[in-house]
């Protein structure tokens, strides 16, 4: 049965970074309706208290929501997903599992909130910098949100140019929007707690780094 994403983009007045991921976790995982809601299995929000110095003061239900959105609001930073519709062929919540993909209009969303400046993708795979610095990549394969994202840009005849890895790891690369508008790309490595448990300094700095902190 297709999945309908649960959650609007959120775009406070004068954003100037979007946050993109891929896909809420299943129904069962989640502390709360808002991104990246897997307290246990995604440490994206611990991340952010790092980035930004704060303690979230709730982790559940609804007061979660309107703190991670009042934080948002102050550092003028959007968020959303890759997907808005897609089947999953498993019961779990992996990126991998997703099937039947329909994109959300990240193209429109940029189109129609001009200050935004920058995007920071949450996922990504194995040799995607590589891949899309090459052109190889027309069809994304593992659904992290790089890939889909140059897939999504390629239907608009847009090109992700200059993509490259730093020493740190991070991901950086840029596409234009129009004659005088530069939108930039960050991929710092997934916050995903498996992989941030091993990698937990490193991330934070990527993240920060991404963020412009």
């Amino acid at each position: 049965m297709s999945e309908i994403h649960p959650f609007a983009h959120f775009v406070p007045q004068g954003a100037t970074i979007l946050v993109v991921g891929t896909f809420p976790p299943v129904v069962q995982s989640r502390d709360f309706k808002f991104y990246y809601p897997n307290n246990t299995g995604n440490r994206f929000w611990a991340i952010i208290e790092y980035v930004f110095n704060y303690k979230f003061q709730n982790w559940k239900g609804d007061a979660a929501v309107e703190e991670r959105k009042s934080l948002l609001k102050k550092k003028h930073i959007a968020i959303t997903d890759m997907i808005e519709k897609c089947m999953r062929t498993e019961n779990n919540s992996s990126d991998k599992n997703l099937a039947e993909i329909e994109f959300r209009n990240i193209y429109k969303l940029l189109k129609d909130y001009y200050t935004i400046q920058k995007i920071i993708l949450t996922s990504r795979t194995y040799g995607d910098s590589e891949q899309i610095h090459k052109k190889h990549l027309s069809k994304s394969r593992n659904n992290s949100a790089l890939e889909l994202l140059n897939e999504h840009l390629r239907e608009h005849g847009i090109i992700i140019r200059n993509l490259h890895k730093g020493e740190n790891g991070l991901i950086k690369g840029e596409f234009k929007l129009a004659t005088n508008r530069i939108i930039k790309i960050f991929v710092p490595y997934t916050p995903v707690t498996k992989w941030y448990n091993i990698q937990r300094n490193r991330i934070n700095d990527m993240y920060r780094e991404s963020f412009g902190i």
